[in-house]
């Protein structure tokens, strides 16, 4: 490999990192390889739990009308693992599936797994029937605690499985002879505590899956080191957007409205790092998990007015539904702070409300990915907004570099490349796959399957996923380019791009565009708007009106191999 990248940073990053300063740095060898990593953080979860377990009758997490301290939480945890541990043998490394709907008895769960050095494999709940067995068998899995909910829906298609079910609720299915009820096994019992056991750096603590837009989930495995280190730099992330806020704002911030003390509201699934993450980082910190049901924005304005809830994280489409509800005001919207994307570029329209309606909320982009445990870039502040379609730059203790195809690093700017990561935060394995893990993991490198550019300053944007292009008669076309320009049109809510096979291009290259409520436009406008943007090759040569959403993933956003298997089989009938 030639070249070398050199990771230029946030200029404010650092003015708060170094001896002396907020936050300091030191070397650490894991799994062979030499990083950075934040000195006095914790290094596994025992650690990260010890420091929620000070914050005693603080409350920990609501739903609805439970509310459940931090002491009742750690020591219902501690009740389930010492049964998990005394019936099931739970210990180091033994695998355990968590297939729940978003509830406290989820992160109750997942506390007393890792507690006992055992993984949390963190199944897809919304999945089939068949998706959820398949991960079970997967990752290995040797017990299985869900909900009554999900439990109902594996016991029609298995009805006698070969692992133990611990259930949430009142079964449908009899328990049988080794199986038991949640609320059992997680009473606290008298004289029994939370004691974490202490893990290395490198063991496994979590599985996550992935989202299997490009075929089957993989089970990515997390260890404490990533998870811990994750925490420790969501929680420079937030100091820096609040220095950054004060000093464009000019506004001086009490400690209740700081970027992590602010409540974590749980919106998405908890099965994805957009739930995990933010959970361990409000048991680091003490503050509350509120967990919502689905989506709308009056869950949003009545978490703003009744919670305090002064960050955000959003996908564009959400922010779109706020603008456009009645509790709108400026008054509502002023209590806003912090509003953190990690889904999609911001399209002008919506950077333009944002400036008019909102100035004084400062917006962050975090990219990253399960493979690479949440944190690879950031962008925050007037500048995000001067570069919507931007993740930002390299994070603290992560390493950045843009390949060729040849291996060979990008030095230059403009240049697309795929972008490859080197951090504390990268995942063990893929697990029982080891031929996708040396496709992903490279001496100490993750190739993130994105392609992306950098500019002069450092700042990082990606361009598309590497197999989301298009070869159009010879010309690569990166989709995401497409859809950030017909996304822009005022009539058009959300746009997928896509090739149609040609015999003269090989490619063509198409979009499907949803429409916005009683928005009229003609398939020719379209393609007359995307010429003024983009070069002739890469102007759609169809264009495909529709009023209906495109699919989604369970983590919100757009569903590209659904879509595009739904394609094929019409195409097909």
């Amino acid at each position: 490999m030639s070249g070398e990248s050199v990771n230029i940073r946030d200029p404010l990053v650092e003015r708060l990192l170094g001896p002396g300063k907020p936050f300091e740095l030191e070397s650490e060898t894991i799994g062979g390889h030499d990083h950075e990593v934040f000195k006095g953080a914790p290094r596994n979860l025992a650690g990260l739990y010890r420091k929620g377990m000070a914050f005693g009758d603080r409350i920990m997490v609501v739903q609805g009308d439970t509310s459940i301290t931090y002491a009742d939480g750690f020591a219902r945890a501690a009740a389930l693992a010492k049964e998990l541990h005394a019936r099931y043998g739970v210990t180091k490394g033994t695998t355990v599936a968590v297939i729940t709907a978003n509830r406290p008895e989820w992160i109750i769960s997942t506390l007393a797994i890792t507690t006992l050095g055992g993984i949390a494999a963190l199944v897809n709940s919304r999945g089939a029937a068949e998706e959820m067995l398949r991960a079970i068998e997967k990752v290995g899995c040797t017990l299985a605690i869900l909900d009554a909910e999900r439990d109902d829906v594996i016991s029609a298609a298995t009805p006698d499985p070969v692992w133990p079910r611990i259930v949430i609720g009142e079964p449908k299915v009899a328990l049988r002879q080794g199986d038991a009820d949640f609320a059992e096994l997680s009473a606290p019992q008298p004289g029994v505590d939370f004691a974490p056991v202490e893990m290395q750096p490198a063991d496994g603590a979590i599985i996550l899956f992935t989202s299997g837009t490009t075929g089957f989930p993989k089970g990515a495995l997390l260890s404490h080191g990533a998870l811990t280190h994750s925490v420790a730099v969501a929680t420079f992330m937030g100091t820096l957007q609040d220095v950054r806020y004060e000093e464009e704002s000019g506004e001086t911030l009490p400690p209740d409205r700081r970027a992590m003390t602010t409540p974590a509201v749980i919106l998405g699934p908890m099965f994805h790092l957009s739930g995990i993450m933010p959970i361990l980082r409000a048991l680091s910190l003490g503050t509350t998990i509120h967990i919502m049901g689905k989506w709308s924005a009056d869950v949003a304005f009545d978490m703003i007015e009744h919670v305090g809830m002064t960050r955000l994280s959003f996908v564009p489409a959400m922010l779109f539904d706020m603008f456009r509800s009645p509790r709108a005001t400026p008054e509502m919207l002023a209590n806003v702070r912090y509003m953190v994307n990690g889904a999609a570029p911001l399209n002008l329209e919506l950077v333009e409300q944002i400036k008019a309606r909102m100035p004084n909320c400062q917006l962050a982009n975090g990219y990253g990915q399960t493979e690479a445990t949440a944190w690879t870039c950031g962008i925050s502040g007037n500048i995000y907004l001067e570069h919507p379609a931007a993740c930002g730059w390299a994070a603290p203790t992560t390493r950045v570099e843009l390949r060729r195809d040849d291996g060979s690093v990008v030095t230059g700017t403009g240049e697309p490349g795929e972008l490859w990561v080197r951090s504390p935060m990268l995942m063990n394995q893929y697990v029982g796959d080891p031929e996708a893990t040396a496709e992903t993991l490279k001496d100490g490198w993750l190739a993130s399957g994105d392609i992306a550019t950098v500019d002069a300053n450092g700042i990082y944007t990606i361009v598309d996923r590497k197999k989301n292009m298009v070869i159009s008669g010879g010309e690569n076309i990166y989709c995401a380019e497409v859809e950030r320009v017909v996304g822009d049109h005022p009539a058009v809510r959300e746009v997928i791009a896509y090739g149609l096979p040609d015999v003269r291009l090989g490619e063509r290259m198409a979009v499907t565009a949803v429409l916005e409520p009683g928005a009229e436009v003609v398939e020719d406008e379209i393609k007359a708007f995307s010429k003024q943007r983009l070069a002739i090759y890469k102007v759609p040569r169809d264009v495909f009106l529709v009023r209906d959403a495109l699919p989604r993933t369970a983590s919100g956003k757009v569903d590209r191999g659904k879509f595009l298997k739904a394609l094929r089989e019409r195409a097909e009938a």
